[in-house]
């Protein structure tokens, strides 16, 4: 599961990743796929019936704790891909809707035309791109946790399974964490495809989660860095702010390709949930 978290393989490719058998292989990821926490699918840019084998869910935990002597709430946010408030990055870039690249390639003014609310892409190389969260039902709230998610990948040239970025992520203008992605991926199209993107392109990213809670902040539920809830101002303002770019010295300057809506993998745009105390 850690593998298809990091990348997607072939059924051949994940048996040779954890030196089993073909039918060991596919003994085992059928009970992955009954249980949703792989996906099988196949592979329409390969030959024959080769299937691709996808994470299915991000994370899953379960809580043995005792029961909360307190009751709480939980506001849900869909943030759309083009309806970030600021930004701030360098070419190459490019923003694609429905109907294929907005404009031209290479132009961050594009990113500025009011056709950016229906990207279902959009990709840039350096800088960052932010958005606002309506704060006003969690405001004066004793905030439990911040829990935000999307599906992105690098950024090169048409596409590199291989092509490393750091990705680094902020909260209110507080760094919380970053996350390493290992590719920009084409080998297959999406499972929400725009019609006639070409074959060659940036196809789908990896759905990661980051949570920060009193204990600390967690990506795709493994601990990651000590910065907390209580850190973020949450409950002092209207808006809380969500940026996510590359750092100018990061390690791997490998730009960001984030998925909305009806692109990618998972269908869907960034999700923000913020549990908050009520009593």
């Amino acid at each position: 599961l850690r593998l298809i978290g990091e990348n997607s393989y072939s059924v051949l490719g994940l048996s040779e990743a954890l030196n089993l058998s073909m039918s060991t292989t596919v003994f085992h990821l059928k009970f992955l796929k009954e249980a949703n926490l792989v996906k099988v699918l196949p592979s329409p840019n390969k030959r024959g019936n080769e299937k691709v084998v996808t994470q299915g869910i991000a994370s899953a935990l379960i809580d043995f704790k005792a029961a909360i002597p307190y009751t709480s709430s939980e506001f849900v946010y869909n943030v759309p891909i083009g309806s970030y408030t600021d930004f701030d990055i360098k070419a190459p870039c490019g923003l694609v809707n429905e109907n294929g690249l907005v404009y031209m390639h290479d132009n961050p003014d594009v990113f500025r035309t009011p056709e950016r609310f229906t990207a279902t892409l959009l990709a840039f190389t350096r800088g960052y791109i932010e958005y606002s969260v309506p704060a006003f039902e969690y405001r004066n709230k004793q905030i439990l946790s911040f829990t935000f998610s999307a599906e992105l990948c690098s950024e090169c040239p048409n596409y590199n399974n291989s092509w490393k970025s750091d990705i680094t992520f902020w909260i209110n203008g507080r760094e919380v964490c970053t996350y390493r992605s290992l590719g920009d991926y084409g080998d297959r199209r999406g499972r929400f495809p725009i019609p006639h993107w070409p074959a060659n392109s940036t196809q789908y990213g990896m759905l990661k989660k980051v949570r920060i809670d009193e204990t600390g902040t967690y990506l795709d539920e493994k601990r990651v860095s000590d910065v907390t809830v209580g850190m973020l101002d949450l409950n002092r303002a209207d808006l809380t702010t969500l940026r996510i770019g590359i750092k100018e010295n990061a390690h791997y300057v490998g730009g960001i390709n984030l998925f909305g809506k009806n692109n990618g993998d998972t269908d869907q745009d960034i999700i923000v949930q913020v549990c908050y105390k009520t009593n």
